[in-house]
């Protein structure tokens, strides 16, 4: 849902001013660098693309081009960059088998914690939901994340995914029904 920041943050990005964009680097960046993280698996391959991600939104408003919604738009620039990584890698899938150490599920930044007890919680779950995650199909891990992760609305969702909102509600359902089941199994094992 597009807030009257939002609407704000993005008349004060189209000024391309450095330090603007500084502060909306800080408030995005670790979000866009844990969606990134979840999707590559790989720590330095996360930092690249969301570097990436940050230049192709500076570059967009550089060049004047219009944004309607800042958040979908910056999901949408880091996803369409995931895809590329992944289709100059001539992959199939979007995520690697190996899975994380907990170090570097460590180095994601998370502001919104402030005490260490649930720092380390929240480092477990993020680990266990983790390993959850890599056994669903990349749709339904991408719905989860973006829905339930980085906590954006349907609406955004649709936009990022070019979807109808209609199929982001099924598709989220269907996620944490998948979700659901494979925690009801048990002990989570990599995809294979």
């Amino acid at each position: 849902m597009k807030t009257v920041s939002d609407t704000f943050l993005l008349l004060q990005l189209k000024t391309k001013d450095p330090t603007v964009f500084g502060r909306f680097y800080d408030s995005y960046v670790g979000r866009i660098h844990r969606f990134i993280y979840f999707k590559v698996s790989s720590k330095e391959e996360a930092e690249d693309l969301t570097a990436e991600t940050f230049l192709k939104v500076w570059q967009h408003l550089f060049e004047n081009k219009r944004i309607d919604n800042l958040n979908a738009f910056v999901y949408q620039v880091a996803r369409n960059l995931v895809i590329d990584h992944y289709r100059k890698r001539s992959q199939q899938r979007l995520f690697v088998d190996n899975l994380a150490t907990d170090e570097d599920i460590a180095a994601i930044p998370d502001p919104k914690q402030s005490n260490l007890d649930e720092q380390l919680q929240v480092l477990s779950d993020m680990v266990l939901v983790e390993k959850y995650l890599r056994r669903l199909k990349d749709e339904y891990r991408e719905a989860i994340i973006l829905r339930y992760i980085d906590e954006l609305s349907v609406s955004e969702i649709s936009k990022i995914l070019n979807k109808s909102k209609g199929n982001i509600r099924v598709l989220c359902h269907r996620a944490l029904q998948a979700l659901k089941t494979l925690i009801e199994q048990g002990e989570p094992h990599a995809r294979t």
